[in-house]
């Protein structure tokens, strides 16, 4: 069963680990853990806002980090995208993606992200979530492996 099929009581176990794992080895700026790391309760209660936290503060960037794997597909929830924007208004966020089966990572400005969610399909998690599905090939067309911004500058 590939990891989108799987209940996501199962996916939430280590959802995002390898990717964050990934991100913390090659960031090319200091760092600190922002977001929201899997608590103890359930946040039925807070705002998406609150909820889809960046992962990452650095000194120009909120830093947002998301996995893929063998599917071959980035999974973008609308209401994380819209969230993003919201946290974009603060400071600008970027999408660290790591492709764990090319062993490969990219960061994609947030307009690039919203660009390729336009252009790709909408599907559904078997719990009925929607989410933008990005062919990664797609992803990695921007640029050098992807990358579409100058990591020297804001």
């Amino acid at each position: 069963m590939s990891f989108k099929d799987r209940p996501f009581s199962e996916r939430i176990k280590g959802m995002g680990d390898q990717a964050e794992k990934r991100f913390e080895e090659k960031s090319p700026w200091p760092f600190y853990r922002y977001g929201l790391n899997r608590p103890d309760f359930k946040l039925n209660q807070a705002s998406q806002m609150v909820r889809h936290t960046p992962d990452y503060l650095t000194e120009q960037y909120l830093i947002e980090v998301q996995g893929l794997g063998a599917s071959r597909v980035l999974h973008m929830k609308p209401n994380k995208l819209r969230s993003l924007h919201e946290w974009h208004k603060q400071m600008p966020v970027l999408l660290f993606v790591y492709d764990a089966t090319q062993n490969r990572d990219t960061y994609l400005t947030l307009k690039t992200l919203t660009g390729l969610c336009e252009i790709s399909q909408t599907k559904k998690f078997p719990e009925g979530n929607e989410y933008y599905a990005i062919d990664v090939d797609l992803a990695w067309t921007y640029g050098k492996e992807g990358i579409s911004i100058n990591l020297n500058h804001p």
